[in-house]
């Protein structure tokens, strides 16, 4: 870092956040971006509640967009960035003074990284903060917008990118509050699942088919175990339950569409009802 450098200064960074009815949790996400000192671009979506004017008070510039999907919002909010680094962070999300700490000191340090690895932590419904040892999961989060783009996937943010620079993983973690109670965690699944069964391509009826039965066991064990909700106690067993449920509910919706379909089996089946004799009349 330059030692004539003012530690205060503002630096060469936008945060990009999307909303839509998040007056219940965008003062807290705002507050804990304020000390990063960087330009704050919020895309509200339409909110009918009083997200924009919260937004507006705590000093973010807000543009309203019609919802067209996760990726086409944030490249639309690209466009609108006064710095080429984005920081894509959600309504739901706090960034920890160490984090905030980490990013001031990579921006004032010179050289810039094009692509940043951000680990977030999840917070289950009514928990104040991460369990211990929480899974974390790792993305690039934080990029410069001439060599990366998301791309309009509307299901999720999918970066398109044009450099063959090494990501630079940020040590300190994002807490994450990724639902507010269980009916939003299963509202929300139900959701996602449905915009994926409407715009991801769908296999046959006998993949999805065979996808159905093993979708949950698979994803719980995924979540409970090599994800560590179990270290989470009975919250825990509840979270890891509704994100497999959130994956066995998208494959059963891909699964509906395929009705219509004919109804192929195993092919084993298939084989044994061609040479099976004529039930007696």
């Amino acid at each position: 870092m330059d030692p004539h450098r003012d530690p205060n200064a503002p630096i060469p960074l936008t945060v990009l956040i999307r909303t839509l009815n998040e007056a219940d949790r965008i003062a807290a996400c705002l507050r804990s971006v304020l000390p990063l000192r960087c330009e704050i671009l919020v895309i509200d979506a339409g909110s009918t509640d009083a997200t924009v004017s919260i937004a507006e008070a705590l000093g973010a510039r807000v543009v309203v967009n019609p919802w067209k999907g996760f990726g086409p919002q944030r490249r639309f909010g690209e466009d609108l960035c006064r710095h080429d680094h984005v920081f894509s962070v959600d309504a739901d999300e706090i960034l920890t003074p160490e984090i905030v700490r980490e990013i001031r000191g990579i921006f004032q340090g010179g050289d810039i990284p094009s692509l940043m690895i951000v680990r977030k932590a999840m917070v289950l419904p009514h928990h104040a903060r991460p369990s211990p040892w929480a899974f974390c999961t790792e993305n690039i989060y934080l990029y410069d917008r001439r060599v990366a783009r998301t791309t309009d996937n509307p299901n999720w943010d999918k970066l398109a990118i044009t450099t063959d620079a090494k990501p630079v993983t940020i040590r300190s973690v994002v807490w994450h509050h990724t639902f507010r109670d269980w009916n939003h965690a299963i509202a929300k699944s139900n959701y996602v699942g449905q915009l994926a069964a409407d715009t991801q391509p769908i296999g046959s009826r006998f993949e999805t088919g065979l996808r159905l039965v093993f979708e949950y066991p698979l994803n719980f064990l995924k979540f409970y175990i090599l994800r560590r909700f179990f270290l989470a106690g009975l919250d825990g067993f509840v979270m890891a339950s509704v994100l497999a449920y959130g994956r066995f509910i998208r494959i059963a919706k891909m699964h509906e569409a395929t009705r219509g379909q004919p109804s192929t089996g195993l092919p084993f089946l298939r084989r044994a009802k061609r040479s099976a004799p004529d039930a007696p009349g």
